[in-house]
């Protein structure tokens, strides 16, 4: 019961603004409408008021609205002949038929406006990590430096940050920097990299190669004659302070270990032990203490090293274990790049697909050896039942992580419509490429979905919450108004074709034709509704 209310209430409002687009148009251009009805089948509940009869039908699959002379054969009075819409003027018609599907390309900016002026604050733009040999590298930024401008462009957030920088694949960029409360430029050029997008073309996007979270001081140790594992460190092991000074980041603790030098130091740190409750195992970290002197061959060498290049966990049977990976290991270098962040090693992963690629890695108390991995595709299937496609490598690192306060969005409702605007313009895009790839056959229709798994998933929409339901319903009214607008015969996009063709041969469609062409629409729509029903049967009652 609770998912046929949500079905409802996620396609009761998208057929209501479909057909209270058309009633409007119509009563605009004195086009008479005989009936406005939400759902099919006999009336449940109806009322007139004026010359219009409004009911509510018991199938709540649809809904139409009955404008006066909208068959080519229905016989007219002649007091009310000039309120036909098929005697009304060209532009009059497809008016009333493209208000419609014009409504629900609407509704999603409404749609998208309340769930983003609901948020009230968001991620700054505030550099946490750096990549290994990046744009952002090569120009020497830093962990915790704050872009405040874009070529001049104010930036607030790391969203705002990222569109500017994707837009922008090998141009040079001016970037306004703020590092220690002092503000100077750099002129950065970012560096293409081809993606897929969400609807699998490659696109171009610039990177500057920097992430929003900072790592936790977790250490690595690699080398088993060092004085930290002689004093008993160990990997995993977070430092908290050296020397009194305290240590929050792995960055701090990289500048903070090259500033002692040679100098004693008195380590505070924090070990992970498993402790078994009643609601299962969790982690607590105990408080210990160090005494490290550095030794001096080939400089100052502590044994101390950043943990995010040391792999903690390797799935059984995977890609990984399969190369002789271990928990404990180092990755030193990808394809002979040396790596000092994890990103890096994922980042070169993504690049090389199934492809073998060489990763130099080193045990602890070992000598580095070099290990091939041929990583695998795997699927994922979601909480909506569709399956996505991933790479599969199997080793995860030490990953304790955190990003920086969100702060309040300046400008909400400024933010809430531009924010609209570009999701509804980026899904219309994105559905304008996927009918492209079916039409070329790059894609196919398995993804194609029926009333069948609107229902399925507009339970699961609404135990999400109030934000996901709305994003659901801005999805889907988007896909009616889009699909409403196709030129194919019994569809809004159909008689908007037919008036088209009226305006260019200057006479109406013969009766005939407009028959042949709906008997072929009508396949075509039934035709598709099988393969969706296909699709969501197998996806959903078929696991």
């Amino acid at each position: 019961m609770t998912q046929f209310l949500a079905f409802i209430l996620l396609i009761g409002p998208l057929i209501f603004v479909h057909e209270l687009g058309h009633l409007l148009a119509a009563k605009l251009v004195d086009v008479k409408v005989v009936r406005f009805s939400l759902g099919f089948g006999p009336a449940l509940a109806r009322i007139q008021l004026g010359e219009t009869e409004y009911r509510i039908a018991p199938i709540p699959l649809g809904g139409y609205v009955t404008l006066l002379g909208q068959s080519p054969d229905e016989p007219l009075a002649p007091h009310e002949a000039h309120r036909a819409l098929r005697n009304r003027p060209l532009w009059a018609r497809y008016l009333v038929l493209g208000a419609g599907p014009l409504f629900n390309l609407i509704l999603p900016l409404l749609l998208y406006f309340t769930f983003y002026l609901g948020h009230t604050v968001i991620a700054p733009p505030v550099i946490g990590t750096v990549l290994d040999d990046s744009a952002a590298a090569t120009s020497e930024l830093h962990s915790g430096d704050r872009i405040v401008a874009i070529d001049g462009t104010d930036i607030h957030s790391w969203g705002e940050m990222q569109d500017h920088v994707r837009a922008a694949p090998d141009r040079e960029v001016k970037l306004q920097i703020e590092r220690d409360g002092v503000r100077f430029d750099r002129f950065v050029t970012p560096r293409r990299s081809v993606v897929k997008n969400a609807v699998d073309e490659p696109e171009a996007r610039g990177m500057l190669g920097v992430f929003p979270w900072v790592y936790a001081p977790q250490i690595g140790i690699v080398d088993t004659h060092s004085p930290a594992h002689e004093q008993g460190l160990q990997t995993g092991d977070i430092i908290t302070s050296i020397n009194g000074e305290p240590i929050e980041t792995v960055e701090d603790l990289e500048r903070e270990l090259t500033r002692q030098g040679t100098a004693l130091l008195r380590l505070t740190y924090l070990r992970a032990v498993p402790v078994r409750g009643e609601l299962g195992t969790y982690w607590w970290y105990a408080s210990h203490h160090a005494r490290l002197l550095p030794r001096h061959e080939g400089g100052a060498s502590t044994g101390l090293l950043p943990a995010n290049t040391f792999v903690r966990t390797v799935a059984s049977g995977s890609p990984a274990a399969r190369a002789g990976l271990a928990p404990g290991d180092r990755v030193l270098a990808v394809d002979e790049r040396p790596v000092t962040r994890w990103e890096t090693v994922a980042v070169m992963l993504d690049r090389q697909g199934t492809k073998p690629i060489d990763l130099r890695v080193q045990s602890p108390g070992e000598a580095p050896r070099t290990v091939r991995v041929e990583q695998e595709i795997r699927t994922h299937r979601g909480i909506y039942k569709q399956e996505r496609s991933y790479l599969f490598f199997g080793a995860e690192p030490y990953a304790k992580r955190e990003v920086p306060p969100p702060e309040p969005i300046r400008g909400r409702v400024t933010y809430a419509v531009r924010s609209a605007v570009d999701e509804t313009l980026s899904m219309l895009g994105m559905m304008w490429t996927s009918l492209r790839q079916m039409v070329t056959l790059e894609r196919g229709v398995d993804e194609l979905s029926s009333v069948v798994g609107i229902f399925n998933v507009a339970g699961t929409a609404a135990e999400q919450g109030p934000g996901q339901f709305l994003l659901l319903m801005a999805l889907l009214s988007i896909n009616l108004g889009f699909v409403n607008l196709l030129p194919i015969p019994i569809l809004d996009g159909g008689h908007l074709m037919f008036f088209t063709l009226e305006a260019l041969r200057r006479r109406p469609l013969g009766q005939r034709a407009r028959e042949v062409a709906s008997a072929i629409g009508l396949v075509i729509i039934l035709v598709l509704l099988l393969i969706a029903l296909r699709n969501d049967i197998t996806r959903f009652w078929m696991d």
